[in-house]
């Protein structure tokens, strides 16, 4: 084999090099800015919805202890409504010797009355201690 010459570039006459400034790379600068704004964004969206998760869960929690709650109050309160019966406590009554009186009497208090309404309550009170009751 035999070897061929190089060729000479071919000199075109409109052609030439020109020295100048040399081109410049675009500055990393603002790419970095933008890409840790995200990565701050995104951290902090995820911060956000983690607190919120807790909150949720705490809500729920405490949802669940006013239900709770709520129950053992409903159960307290027909449990009272029993203890309140008059069926359930006539009897009782009856056994520890209670009975229904048969006559009422009513008692006159000084500083009381219908068409006056109470004077002074303070009043009414001591007259009513001071008077003696009505004698059987």
């Amino acid at each position: 084999m035999t070897a061929r010459p190089l060729r000479s570039p071919a000199r075109t006459p409109g052609l030439r090099v020109i020295v100048g400034k040399r081109a410049k790379r675009p500055s990393m600068a603002p790419w970095l800015a933008v890409s840790l704004v995200t990565i701050a964004a995104f951290l902090a969206l995820v911060l956000a919805r983690t607190a919120l998760d807790r909150a949720a869960f705490e809500l729920a929690e405490l949802n669940a202890a006013i239900a709770e709650e709520k129950s053992i109050n409903q159960k307290l309160r027909v449990e009272i409504a029993e203890l309140e019966s008059p069926a359930r406590i006539a009897p009782l009554a009856e056994e520890m010797g209670l009975v229904i009186p048969k006559e009422r009497e009513q008692l006159l208090v000084e500083g009381v009355g219908r068409d006056d309404g109470i004077i002074d309550p303070d009043y009414a009170a001591t007259v009513a201690a001071d008077t003696p009751g009505p004698s059987s």
